[in-house]
């Protein structure tokens, strides 16, 4: 997969499958009261509607689509800065997504008194976006080294030139394949 936006949505689609698997443990070990759907979707509806069976499929529709979003960032984020500790970026943005989340959009949804009450619900969070910005920092790396490697040509065979997506740009190896003399 060449493209940033492409290696984010495959991320993003494995973290929030991931964060699922360790939402539903920590509801097992009563570290947490609500559900991923429900966070996802009280963004759009009320508790009431939430309740429904077309509101926990708003709640679920939603929360996947954050979640794609949020791969999109950070694999775009990589893209532009290089694979060098894409894991801890990946925490990095995902934790930044989840304290915006925590401390602007709930509180604006007036859902801030809710999670202040639960703690284990805002450690169930930060836990969830840590292991999820991990987990698309580590697919989105091996996607973007991995076609990386099936580009590499002998180095005879590449020419190098700059090209610069933003100013302070390193040169990056850009291959041409060079004419075989006949």
């Amino acid at each position: 997969m060449k493209d940033p936006f492409g290696r984010g949505l495959v991320a993003g689609l494995a973290g929030v499958l991931t964060i699922n698997a360790v939402e539903f443990l920590l509801m097992y070990l009563n570290l947490s009261e609500t559900p991923l759907w429900q966070a996802g979707g009280i963004v759009f509806l009320t508790e009431s509607a939430l309740q429904t069976p077309l509101g926990i499929a708003i709640g679920i529709f939603s929360h996947v689509f954050i979640a794609i979003v949020l791969g999109i960032i950070i694999a775009y984020y990589i893209h532009y800065t290089d694979v060098d500790f894409a894991i801890l970026k990946g925490v990095g943005l995902s934790l930044i997504a989840g304290f915006i989340v925590l401390t602007i959009i709930f509180p604006f949804r007036g859902l801030a008194a809710d999670m202040q009450s639960s703690p284990g619900d805002v450690l169930s969070a930060l836990i969830d976006h840590t292991v999820f910005g991990a987990l698309a920092g580590f697919i989105i790396k091996y996607l973007q080294v991995r076609d990386d490697q099936k580009d590499n040509v002998p180095e005879s065979q590449v020419n190098y030139v700059r090209f610069s997506p933003h100013p302070h740009s390193e040169t990056k190896k850009t291959i041409f394949k060079k004419p075989k003399k006949i």
